[in-house]
């Protein structure tokens, strides 16, 4: 899950990628958390209920769902590609890792990022 806004959708991995099949870089591009890890615990609870709710499981009112917090923090990289002219610039986002274009959420999550 995202830990700056938690608005972008969640990435699944069967499990976390060991240091070998990371990358360190050094870069004044990356966004920094800004979610208590309170708000990332409730945002990431409802996420994935709502996921358990769309897979027809919708009759578990009240699911309990454990979660453990792992201390690794690591960044996905997006390449932006922009459009359009002058003040109504809009950028679309591609997934850098899994080589797909992303949605309106990532777009909007990018353009506010660069507003700013």
């Amino acid at each position: 899950m995202d830990a700056v806004t938690g608005a972008l959708d969640l990435f699944e991995f069967p499990q976390l990628p060991g240091a070998d099949r990371l990358l360190a870089v050094e870069t004044r591009n990356a966004l920094s958390g800004a979610l208590s890890a309170v708000r990332a615990d409730e945002l990431l609870r409802e996420k994935a209920l709502r996921i358990i709710f769309q897979q027809g499981l919708f009759r578990l009112r009240a699911a309990r769902i454990e979660m453990q917090r792992d201390p690794s923090v690591f960044h996905i990289p997006y390449w932006l590609g922009f459009y359009g002219h002058a003040e109504t610039a809009r950028c679309r986002v591609l997934d850098a890792v899994r080589r797909r274009v992303e949605g309106a959420k990532a777009s909007e999550f990018f353009e506010q990022w660069l507003a700013a």
